[in-house]
C-alpha cells in the first residue's frame, strides 16, 4: 500500500484509506510520537475499532523530512480505516490528539510549540479530512478550521480533562 492510497478489495470489499498524523516542533519527537501512538491505542472508541479490526495503527516514513532532523528518519502515525468509518475515526482521533497535546504542554519545555496535523489521502474519499493544531488555536475556529466545521466535525471540547478515555 502506498501513502494515501486506498487498499480496496480488503476487509470484505471495503475500500480502505490512510489518515496520517504528523507531529513536529518538539525536541523529543520520536518519544512524543511513541507516546501519542500509545495514547491513541487506549482511546476507548479507537481501542474498540482496533479490537473489531476496523482500524489499524501503523508507522510510515514522514512525508516531510527536514535537514534540521540531522539525518534521522522521522515517521508518522498512520490510521488505516474503511472509507465509511473515516470521518468518525478522524474526529475521535483528533479529540484524543487535542487531549494528549494539552497534557504534554503541562510537562514540556514551554519554548516548544508542537504542531500536530491529521490528513486524509491527497484526493478521493477522505481527502477533506484535515485537522491542524495551528488552525485550531484561532478564536472561533472549528476543529479543522474548514467551512463546514461544527458539532458534526467534533464539536467544542472544553472539558480540559486529561484521561485518554476523553474522546
Amino acid at each position: 500500500m502506498t501513502d494515501g492510497a486506498g487498499t480496496g478489495g480488503q476487509d470484505q470489499g471495503r475500500e480502505k484509506i490512510e489518515l496520517r498524523i504528523s507531529l513536529v516542533g518538539t525536541h523529543t519527537r520520536r518519544d512524543d510520537l511513541k507516546a501519542l501512538r500509545a495514547w491513541l491505542k487506549k482511546a476507548p472508541v479507537l481501542e474498540d475499532a482496533l479490537e473489531r479490526n476496523e482500524l489499524a495503527l501503523e508507522h510510515k516514513d514522514s512525508a516531510v523530512q527536514v535537514d534540521a532532523m540531522g539525518g534521522e528518519l522521522i515517521q508518522d502515525i498512520i490510521l488505516v480505516v474503511s472509507v465509511e468509518l473515516a470521518r468518525s475515526v478522524a474526529d475521535n482521533a483528533w479529540r484524543s490528539v487535542e487531549t494528549w497535546l494539552r497534557n504534554r504542554r503541562r510537562f514540556a519545555d514551554p519554548e516548544e510549540t508542537p504542531r500536530v496535523t491529521l490528513e486524509g489521502p491527497p484526493e478521493g474519499p477522505g481527502s477533506d479530512l484535515r485537522r491542524d493544531t495551528d488552525r485550531d488555536t484561532a478564536p472561533g475556529a472549528g476543529r479543522d478550521g474548514g467551512p463546514d466545521a461544527g458539532p458534526e466535525s467534533g464539536g467544542d471540547n472544553r472539558t480540559g480533562g486529561d484521561e485518554s478515555g476523553e474522546v
